[in-house]
């Protein structure tokens, strides 16, 4: 590690492999709570709770299908981050 990494440990009184892993974890959290807003934002449009709920709202005619499927897979792939995010997590 660089010796920033080095003294920035020290004061905090960690080692350099405590300060990354503690890094690692915030950074994480950020980019989940990141994640989470955008996805409560798509689903706040549609007035749902839940990725299935926006689905059936589509499927059923009750929202209009453009922009509806593309906001439906970005939910569905920020759901998948989320899910990445929290392995990584758990693994830390």
């Amino acid at each position: 590690m660089s010796l920033a990494t080095t003294d920035i440990a020290d004061s905090l009184g960690l080692s350099e492999t405590e300060l990354m892993q503690q890094a690692l974890i915030n950074l994480l959290q950020e980019k989940r709570r990141e994640i989470m807003q955008i996805r409560l934002g798509i689903l706040g449009r549609y007035q749902v709770d839940t990725v299935a709920d926006l689905e059936n709202l589509i499927t059923e005619g009750q929202a209009v299908e453009h922009p509806g499927w593309e906001d439906l897979i970005t939910a569905e792939n920020l759901d998948a981050r989320l899910e990445e995010i929290n392995v990584y997590l758990r693994d830390l």
